[in-house]
């Protein structure tokens, strides 16, 4: 765990970043013709949505 001055800031920097790893993945997925790269995008998509991280200290 890692303790940070603001969680809310840090919480939304992370759903950002991590919005944009399913974006990468579903343009190379739409590329690549890769099912597993969709995979990946949904399962990022779904941990951005969520707001999950253990990381932060709340």
């Amino acid at each position: 765990m890692f303790p940070v001055r603001d969680p809310q800031r840090t919480l939304r920097a992370i759903a950002l970043f991590r919005y944009g790893v399913a974006g990468l993945f579903l343009v190379l997925a739409l590329l690549l013709e890769k099912p597993l790269l969709l995979g990946l995008a949904a399962l990022a998509l779904i941990m951005a949505r969520s707001g999950y991280c253990p990381l932060v200290r709340r």
